[in-house]
């Protein structure tokens, strides 16, 4: 598979700075996009092009901010999800062609970039998975929380991973489960309410509705996630994605929103 040539440049150039966990998100429900709009989210992650920025954020006005710590996606088959996840950076392995392929209507990527003294390795790449005999669900986090979550049901999920994002993915779940499995504002407020966090951006998703979170205290270019609409697709990205034209809504701070995968129609829950 064809790798694009960045990173060589950026470790030439830069010297990488992990202050912060910062990753990138995309989502497609729908219609596949067009490789340009898949190489351009995967540029972003990259950071660099030849002499061009692809996502101007706080983070990477003076300096290179990628996301070189591997990457995961996860697609929707036959009303189940299968995940895959990947050490190399994504701007690295290029999974274009293999997304192209693919015969799902709903694509979930997250783009690694890890926090202070956490490990890379494939166990603490998103997105996390969990199931029962009754619901399955996906998650995806963009952010640190720097607090200890212990707000969950440790005798129903079982941590496997050394990240925040995980436990973050399973306190959501138990106050969704005490919400008799409906979202709201209230469930996340809930879940959030006394961590300290950068960022708390997250992607959940069932297979039938979708939730989106954008939560964030610092750097809101960087956290503010870009929603799309196509003409049979909803596509959510952390980054801009211009082939795409302009976003239809700015996710800013606060905003949730539920997408209906088989309708694809979206809907504020703030």
């Amino acid at each position: 598979m064809k790798k694009l040539d960045t990173w060589k440049h950026i470790k030439s150039v830069a010297k990488i700075s992990y202050e912060q966990k910062m990753c990138r998100l995309l989502l497609q429900i729908g219609e596949k996009l067009s490789n340009l709009a898949y190489e351009e989210y995967i540029l972003a992650c990259a950071d660099y092009d030849g002499q061009a920025k692809k996502d101007i954020h706080e983070r990477n006005t003076s300096s290179i901010h990628d996301h070189r710590d591997g990457y995961g996606v996860s697609m929707l088959n036959k009303g189940h999800f299968a995940i895959a996840r990947y050490i190399e950076p994504i701007y690295e392995r290029n999974p274009v062609s293999e997304w192209e392929k693919l015969k799902t209507d709903f694509l979930f990527a997250h783009a690694r970039r890890a926090s202070p003294g956490i490990k890379v390795n494939i166990t603490n790449n998103h997105p996390f998975y969990w199931y029962d005999y009754n619901r399955e669900f996906v998650f995806g986090h963009n952010g640190t929380i720097k607090s200890k979550i212990c707000n969950f049901d440790e005798r129903k999920y079982f941590v496997r991973s050394t990240t925040d994002s995980e436990k973050y993915f399973y306190a959501l779940l138990t106050n969704l489960e005490l919400n008799d499995w409906k979202m709201n504002e209230e469930v996340v407020e809930k879940t959030i309410e006394d961590y300290d966090y950068t960022g708390a951006n997250f992607i959940l998703s069932s297979p039938l509705k979708c939730w989106v979170g954008v939560y964030y205290r610092t750097i809101p270019k960087y956290f503010t996630m870009k929603l799309y609409k196509t003409r049979d697709s909803i596509v959510v990205s952390s980054a801009y994605l211009p082939s795409l034209g302009a976003p239809a809504e700015l996710l800013t701070n606060g905003s949730l929103v539920e997408i209906d995968i088989s309708s694809k129609q979206y809907y504020y829950l703030t």
